[in-house]
């Protein structure tokens, strides 16, 4: 899928493999929030970034399944939530070196070019992203692959937006947000 060579129709269908991907999600969220949590000295603990990782999730499954039944594919609910959740689940994965490797001003003189560098690799991999959850909507949805990837854009503004808020409520003053 990562390739784009499979589609969400390619994944298993049932409720195990939903539930793998799901802890799979989980497992690779919780190794992001330790990695943001040791780079940046944040003190909220693994409680306030689960709870961020599960309403992620919720944004994730609403979204996404809330556009399926509009579209009228309700059966295709399960195949695409699993092919949403590991393909998330795989990009996290390759997103936690260059997570846990952020250039700090303490960690260099040069930083400029150092966060040119991870920036310029971040926002590859953003893009990398948008059009992979772009193809599973596109192939659940039946949209053509424009409207897929501004769908997949959709989903992660309402995702920014929510997890941001609540990260004000939970992680006070330690989030460089205002209060």
């Amino acid at each position: 899928m990562l390739f784009l060579r499979a589609g969400p129709e390619d994944m298993p269908a049932g409720q195990q493999p939903l539930l793998i991907a799901v802890g799979f999600y989980v497992v690779v969220g919780v190794l992001l929030d330790l990695a943001v949590a040791s780079d940046s000295g944040l003190g909220g603990g693994l409680g306030s970034g689960l709870m961020l990782l599960a309403a992620d999730a919720l944004v994730l499954v609403v979204y996404s399944a809330g556009l399926t039944l509009l579209r009228n594919h309700r059966e295709r609910i399960p195949q695409m939530l699993t092919a949403l959740f590991g393909a998330t689940a795989m990009l996290g994965l390759v997103a936690w070196p260059l997570v846990a490797l952020q250039p700090t001003g303490a960690e260099a003189a040069n930083i400029d070019s150092q966060l040119g560098l991870w920036s310029v690799m971040m926002i590859a991999l953003f893009a990398w992203n948008l059009v992979v959850l772009g193809q599973i909507y596109r192939r659940t949805l039946d949209f053509g692959a424009a409207i897929g990837v501004l769908t997949a854009l959709g989903y992660f503004i309402l995702s920014s937006l929510i997890y941001m808020t609540l990260a004000v409520q939970l992680l006070p003053g330690e989030t460089g947000l205002p209060t």
